[in-house]
């Protein structure tokens, strides 16, 4: 670590380590282990080991530990050692640190020959395997500790019933372990570290059945900050066994509350916290913190580091909702505000601490003011066609400059799972998924979802039902995987999922959720997921002083001073529907911010809320369009009833033959139908262009080649190019419905011509006659530019391969890589297939390297399934 303070062995944490308590009292941390060492790192860092600290390094320093003493007891013929037993070994032999505090620190520094010694001593103890579960009674969610952190709760004295129920190792019905059940009367001695605050029994006795006993705590009396004690048991019969089970408490006593609080000149030496409990006050939505170096030399340059963390503790709510962390290089006598959101009336915990690796003392002036005015609702939805949202806002704290405004910057987008396939469940297989104390195997669930992506962009796929929990969640995992039309994997969501790059074209969700119950798995098999984009352009929102105001459109919100004590309204206006992204659909939700303070530059800090408060808006139904006037009416019908009617009748088995499944044609269904089609309507084109495009099939093309360019001339036959030259060879009249209807006869009829020409050519080319696809191709130009119209690229393709213009061809290949081309072409062209084009001319060229490279690359760009989870 090259340290430059020598002699110095007092034991520290780093300052970014989580302490305690956890939310439900328990001390959080049960035992420390070195948290620093030199580490072996894989080769791809270019270096063979690499100076890491933290848990990643203290976790397994303390495995290893637990490792040695298995591996000492059946060395030494100690088998079936329980978890309980080595906890308590190393529980009760571990090195508390005086410097540092039980939430730091649990029990102590590991000290792994002493927990063998412990072990050696008490193999023959049979309770020591027994695992003592302490909890409150009568409390929400059975916490294992008392936690006092709400000011109310710490001015009032408080008696709780703390439960013990000693648990044998699970479906053990030996009639060895009964009778030991039958027998079992441990009487314990407790003991509290604290006794001029926390009282219990001196003694109590537990059978296997389980006890309470009770435990007052009076923190009336105590000083505000942490205060931890620990009510102890020892077993009087023998004492050498240290503690058994313990209760921990912590009383997290806030300061008086007041909207400006100073903490004084505060002196660190290196690595030391300062804790501090603040009474946030009612109304107070944010609090400007500064931060202000007080060195007595003021030529001393150096920057001193330093962090501010702060938290808040709200119930379902994980601690990244409610904390702001900072950290600060201060040069001498240099001065830092931070505005950090805050819930009024929650404790908030402010701790100040010195970088872990600084040198020498740093003194600091720390403050706070709380500031904010309070909004009713605090979440604001507008629904398309609601007529705007009202807001209240009320001033509890201070004088505030109020300014209201909203932006919606993002947007998300519902979608369900595909109706076809979109679930599995199933057991999974491996022996790492059955769970060995029950032998209960898990299940999956699968769920496939598919969206169309307009543009290249980022998206982000959320999952209201199951993300935003870990340890709390109802199912045991879940996890996104995300595809792009060809299954090459582009990136995995989580609980808490990041922006992942998707190109144009389908993309597909994979979703998997585990549980060892398949009838809560099957509760999600049509469950709803949001895809959220970023808006290109942030949509403001007009926030008016009246409802009168909103609907007239005059008169918006100006900035005014709300005086302490008084409140006001105010109404946010929807956004117009010319302000709407491009391809939305109704119900689809855009959400933003909104802020209502002035956020004035002349004042510390930010001077508005951090973050502001959501604001959605539900998108309406698009406008139905007018019909516009200056568009040409249709020409009238001249066709009899009788005329319609057959050639609706005509259109719609036409229709249907192209529908028919792949099981159906490969029955023969297809030529049954056309058959008796074509006797009927032997000149209808739509009919005979169904009878190309079903023998130009890719699968069976190769052995009906003569077909295809039979079938390709019946079309060329019917279609008079004179007629169509002479027709486009002038513009039509725009104003004249006849006109009109006839150029979009002619289009479609031009359209299937160079359909036919088209798959003529390329079925010339296949059969080796180069000279008849040349002639076909001239003719197919007459009316099409193929070089521009990707409907066409296999047949550019292939004229440069027979001229040999390989350059001509890569470069096409390479615009055309990253295009959908499965649909709507003669030939429909995978990325796969593209891919495998542009090796094969690679070759040619003897552009060896890239050709290697080329190959595999197709298979992670192309793989032939999606990625396992």
């Amino acid at each position: 670590y090259s340290l430059r303070l020598q002699g110095n062995e007092v034991g520290s944490t780093y300052t970014w380590s989580s302490v305690g308590p956890a939310p439900d009292g328990d001390n959080g941390v049960n035992l420390t282990a070195p948290g620093g060492a030199i580490t072996s790192v894989p080769n791809w860092c270019l270096q063979k080991s690499q100076l890491m600290n933290g848990t990643s390094m203290s976790s397994p320093h303390a495995t290893g530990c637990v490792a040695l003493l298995l591996s000492a007891c059946k060395a030494n013929g100690m088998t079936n050692v329980t978890p309980s037993r080595i906890q308590k070994a190393m529980e009760n032999t571990a090195q508390f640190m005086d410097n540092l505090t039980v939430h730091q620190q649990g029990w102590g520094m590991i000290q792994c020959e002493k927990a063998w010694e412990y072990l050696v001593a008490h193999k023959d103890c049979e309770t020591e395997d027994l695992h003592f579960e302490v909890h409150l009674d009568n409390r929400s969610g059975s916490p294992r500790g008392v936690y006092l952190r709400q000011p109310d709760e710490c001015q009032v004295k408080h008696s709780f019933s703390v439960s013990v129920d000693p648990l044998y190792k699970k479906d053990d019905v030996a009639e060895e372990t009964q009778q030991a059940k039958c027998n079992l009367e441990i009487k314990f001695r407790l003991e509290s570290t604290e006794p001029s605050w926390v009282q219990v029994p001196d003694f109590f006795m537990l059978m296997h059945n389980g006890r309470s006993f009770k435990v007052d705590v009076d923190p009336t009396k105590l000083k505000a900050g942490v205060h931890t004690a620990t009510v102890l048991a020892y077993d009087t019969e023998r004492p050498e066994r240290g503690v058994v089970f313990s209760v921990p408490i912590t009383v997290a006593k806030p300061m008086k509350e007041a909207n400006q609080i100073s903490l004084g000149e505060l002196e660190y030496e290196p690595t030391e916290v300062k804790r501090f409990m603040l009474s946030v006050p009612s109304g107070a939505t944010w609090m400007d913190v500064t931060l202000q170096d007080q060195r007595p030399d003021a030529s001393d340059g150096s920057p001193r580091l330093l962090i501010l963390h702060t938290v808040q503790m709200l119930p379902h709510a994980p601690y990244n909702n409610s904390e702001c962390k900072k950290y600060y290089n201060l040069t001498a006598n240099e001065t830092k505000v931070t505005s950090i959101a805050v819930h009024g009336g929650v404790t908030c915990e402010l701790v100040c601490a010195r970088y872990w690796n600084a040198l020498g003392t740093t003194k600091v002036n720390l403050s706070v003011q709380f500031r904010g005015v309070r909004p009713t609702p605090s979440r604001i939805q507008l629904t398309g066609g609601g007529g705007g949202s009202c807001v209240r806002l009320l001033s509890e704290v201070q004088n505030e400059f109020i300014n209201p405004s909203a932006k919606l910057s993002k947007w998300k987008t519902p979608i369900r799972p595909k109706a076809d396939g979109g679930f599995i469940i199933a057991p999974l297989g491996d022996e790492r998924d059955v769970i060995p104390s029950t032998n209960k195997h898990i299940y999956e669930l699968v769920l496939t979802y598919e969206f169309t992506q307009e543009e290249d962009g980022s998206v982000r796929p959320r999952c209201p039902a199951l993300q935003g929990f870990l340890y709390e969640s109802a199912y045991e995992s879940q996890l996104m995987i995300i595809f792009d039309g060809e299954k090459q994997f582009l990136g995995v969501a989580d609980s808490w999922p990041d922006e992942i790059k998707v190109p144009k074209g389908t993309v597909t969700i994979r979703m998997q959720v585990r549980h060892d119950k398949p009838e809560m798995l099957e509760k999600l098999k049509d469950m709803i997921i949001w895809i959220e984009r970023k808006l290109d352009k942030e949509v403001s929102l007009s926030v008016y002083t009246s409802k009168e105001k909103l609907m007239v459109g005059s008169d918006t919100f100006k900035r005014r001073t709300l005086r302490k004590g008084c409140n006001c309204s105010m109404f946010f206006a929807e956004p117009p529907a010319s302000k709407l992204p491009t391809g939305y659909k109704a119900g689809d939700i855009l959400f933003g911010k909104a802020h209502f303070e002035s956020g004035d530059s002349a004042l510390s800090g930010d001077g508005k809320r951090p973050g502001g408060y959501a604001i959605f808006y539900i998108v309406p139904p698009k406008a139905a369009k007018a019909k516009d006037a200056a568009v040409t009416p249709e020409a009238p019908d001249e066709r009899t009833v009788e005329e319609k009617m057959a050639e609706a009748v005509r259109d719609l088995k036409v229709e249907y033959l192209g529908k028919l499944t792949k099981e159906e044609k490969e029955k023969g269904k297809f030529q049954e139908i056309y058959a008796a089609l074509e006797t009927e309507y032997s000149n209808h084109l739509p009919l005979l262009l169904q009878s190309l495009q079903h023998v130009d099939n890719e699968k069976k093309r190769k052995d009906q080649l003569d077909e295809v360019v039979e079938a390709a001339d019946k079309i060329v036959a019917q279609v008079s190019e004179d007629e169509l030259a002479h027709h486009f060879g002038k513009n039509h009249d725009k104003d004249d419905p006849k006109a009109v209807k006839d150029r979009k006869k002619m289009t479609d009829k031009k359209t299937t011509l160079c359909e036919a020409w088209a798959r003529k050519a390329r079925a010339l080319l296949d059969q080796g006659k180069g000279d008849a696809f040349d002639a076909s191709l001239k003719e197919l130009k007459k009316w099409v530019n193929i070089d521009k119209d990707d409907k066409f690229a296999i047949l550019v393709l292939e004229r440069e391969k027979k001229a040999k213009r390989y350059g001509a061809m890569l470069k096409c290949l390479n615009l055309l890589v990253n295009k959908d081309l499965t649909k709507g072409g003669i030939c429909p062209l995978s990325k796969s297939d593209i891919l495998t084009k542009r090796a094969e001319v690679l070759e040619t060229l003897g552009y060896s390297a890239l050709f290697e490279y080329d190959k595999a690359s197709r298979l992670l760009s192309c793989p032939k399934s999606y990625k396992l989870f």
